[in-house]
């Protein structure tokens, strides 16, 4: 049995650890929009609306056999300096291909907000992203762990149910 065999025989779970590093504008189609980056750096490091920079844990349950699985998200409060100490964000599964992907569309605690959560099918890689949404902009925000995040299945959520 191979090692990618070995992960389909028994449910895995883990705790993964994710630091918010990147920064891309987003227009509403959930596209890259270069022109506004700049902006949403400055809005994603204000002491009101924090997330870059940010260290982010995903715990993850999933049994490929069943296709039963389960993922929250913790992360500091981006309200630093208004609100609670920070959140745990219970996400859904999203059922995208080779990967395990989850997201939460508004969550209560971000009613602003999308959280997603991948992970490759080997466990191996992933990704956290938070795409913080501007109403009144034509643009969003993305806060990601990933370097490249439109060249990811993932980037589809990126424009689910924008407005």
């Amino acid at each position: 049995m191979s090692y990618g065999d070995a992960a389909f025989a028994s449910p895995s779970a883990g705790s993964v650890p994710a630091l918010l590093s990147h920064v891309v504008a987003t227009s509403r189609t959930g596209q890259p929009d270069p022109k506004d980056t700049g902006a949403c750096s400055l809005q994603v490091s204000a002491p009101d609306s924090r997330y870059l920079g940010v260290m982010v844990t995903t715990q993850y349950w999933i049994n490929a056999k069943s296709r039963i699985m389960s993922a929250s998200l913790s992360l500091p409060s981006p309200h630093t300096t208004t609100q609670r100490l920070g959140y745990t964000i219970s996400l859904s599964p999203l059922g995208l291909a080779n990967q395990y992907a989850f997201g939460a569309f508004r969550p209560a605690a971000l009613p602003d907000a999308y959280v997603l959560f991948s992970i490759s099918p080997d466990f191996k890689t992933s990704t956290s992203a938070v795409l913080i949404l501007n109403s009144g902009k034509d643009y969003n925000c993305l806060v990601t762990s990933d370097p490249m995040p439109f060249n990811s299945r993932l980037s589809a959520a990126f424009a689910t149910g924008q407005k």
